[in-house]
């Protein structure tokens, strides 16, 4: 398969289904990434009407979710319109959750920061995207598995095919050990680089790990001078502050009750690790949707930010891909670059529209939970409404034949290749094709539209099925991290 380039654990196997159905759920046919964004007339969003939609539907969501405590932030035009917290930040206390003093960990958002340390690199003139990685690292070696070399750009937009091997978490702090002897002997190559895209937490942590070497600092020495502080994040960091220190509580609902339990610590900082409030988070917001510019002082140029926030690759050209670190998503028709996170006791989504000059960010107690898509999908259907979605497709009988090539045993991509069985969490799905000229993916029925497109008989959601060089089907993607590896 050739991938279609251009020039939140965000999910862990675990969430594969819960999240991809909450995606498609909400994701409109026929619109593609490439497509121009519909203009939005110059919307300006009114704070006190944005504050009463999003208490409502904030009141309404964590009382179905059972969520404790909850914050939302959204920006427009380089200022804030509206950062408010939620709820409580910590049960026992009663303390509230306040925008900006509240700690809580951004999970697999971290991976955005990792990918913005590396592209200030390359806009530097340090690190060349398209250049072996193993010229910047000064310890750890990529293994010579392939003829093709992983490069940044491949980190930075899950494509260099590095197997996803369990074993990241530890109990305590006093149990890590350098990045750099991690990672050693857990760099396995399964895919060519560039063959598949394939959420990938070692390519992030990869990438955190050259920016150390080319830097000569630690990974939070990096970011502290060279992303935080100038973006004035005070309360941001790699270390949770103490019990009572202005961190949210992580709660786990178990037989109906929530209960507390401790934060999670990973070997791989880079890719799950950053600890922040929501008004910080609005500093990193408004510095992505001015192409670097926060107040007087920049972290990316026009053309890095421009670079990073562009479409670099898909696995069907009708489906989003991969930005450089950002997802790529097309709601309502519009190009939304975003990334997810879940970790032990929370959720979270950044969003930003670039093209309206919009960014918001959510986040929640327990993992795994919707109210944030809820919220993405309150603030577009508002502000950003779609156009009516095309009538749904009908289906030909007579495709019946062709249609048996997609039939097979599929695997949710974030899996273990090199463990038996896939190690844990696997997730296997069946592809069937029908005599009505159809197939079938998760009890939904497909219609194909265009090659290797289909869109679901309901008209409301699409995917996309990649080949390879011979035609043999090698998987499926609804989209960024929704991938679906062929495994028979």
């Amino acid at each position: 398969m050739k991938l279609t380039t251009g020039h939140g654990r965000a999910c862990c196997p675990l969430l594969f289904v819960l999240l991809l159905s909450a995606a498609w759920h909400r994701t409109s046919a026929g619109s593609t990434p490439s497509r121009l964004s519909q203009q939005s007339g110059g919307v300006q969003i009114d704070s006190a009407v944005l504050t009463r939609l999003v208490d409502s539907a904030m009141a309404e969501g964590m009382v179905r979710e059972s969520i404790p405590g909850a914050a939302f932030l959204l920006v427009q035009g380089g200022r804030v319109i509206l950062a408010k917290g939620y709820g409580t930040a910590d049960l026992a206390s009663g303390r509230p959750w306040e925008p900006d003093s509240t700690i809580f960990p951004i999970a697999s958002i971290t991976k955005v920061f990792t990918a913005t340390a590396v592209m200030q690199l390359a806009d530097r003139g340090r690190i060349d995207l398209n250049a072996d990685v193993n010229s910047y690292l000064t310890w750890v070696r990529v293994p010579q598995t392939y003829r093709q070399p992983i490069t940044a750009a491949h980190l930075l937009s899950h494509t260099a095919g590095l197997d996803e091997i369990p074993g990241r978490q530890v109990r305590s702090t006093k149990d890590l050990v350098p990045m750099n002897r991690f990672l050693a002997t857990r760099l396995v190559r399964v895919h060519p680089p560039g063959l598949m895209t394939s959420y990938s937490t070692y390519g992030m942590a990869l990438a955190g790990l050259v920016v150390e070497d080319v830097s000569g600092m630690s990974y939070e020495a990096y970011l502290r001078q060279n992303i935080w502080q100038p973006l004035a994040m005070t309360r941001t960091s790699l270390t949770p502050p103490s019990r009572g220190g202005g961190r949210a509580t992580a709660y786990e609902l178990d037989g109906g009750k929530l209960l507390p339990v401790p934060y999670e610590i990973y070997q791989t900082p880079p890719a799950s690790s950053i600890l922040s409030t929501a008004e910080d988070m609005g500093h990193f917001l408004i510095a992505h949707l001015q192409n670097g510019r926060y107040r007087r002082v920049r972290i990316l140029s026009d053309s890095a930010a421009v670079r990073m926030h562009r479409q670099y690759v898909t696995m069907h050209p009708k489906i989003p891909g991969w930005a450089l670190g950002f997802q790529v998503n097309d709601l309502n028709g519009r190009y939304l670059i975003e990334h997810g996170g879940d970790i032990g006791g929370f959720s979270s989504l950044l969003t930003l529209l670039p093209e309206e000059g919009v960014g918001f960010f959510v986040v929640h107690h327990l993992e795994g939970r919707n109210l944030r898509f809820d919220i993405r999908r309150l603030i577009l259907d508002t502000y950003f409404p779609a156009s009516p979605p095309p009538k749904p497709p009908k289906p030909e009988p007579s495709a019946a034949s062709r249609l048996h090539r997609f039939a097979g045993t599929y695997r949710a991509s974030i899996y273990c290749h090199s463990c038996g069985g896939g190690g844990p969490g696997v997730q296997d799905f069946k592809v069937t094709g029908n005599q009505d000229g159809t197939i079938t993916v998760w009890d939904d029925r497909w219609i194909e539209t265009s090659p290797l497109y289909f869109v679901s008989s309901d008209g409301q959601k699409h995917l996309g099925f990649a080949q390879d060089q011979t035609g043999r089907i090698l998987g499926l993607t609804a989209g960024s991290w929704r991938v679906l590896e062929r495994i028979d």
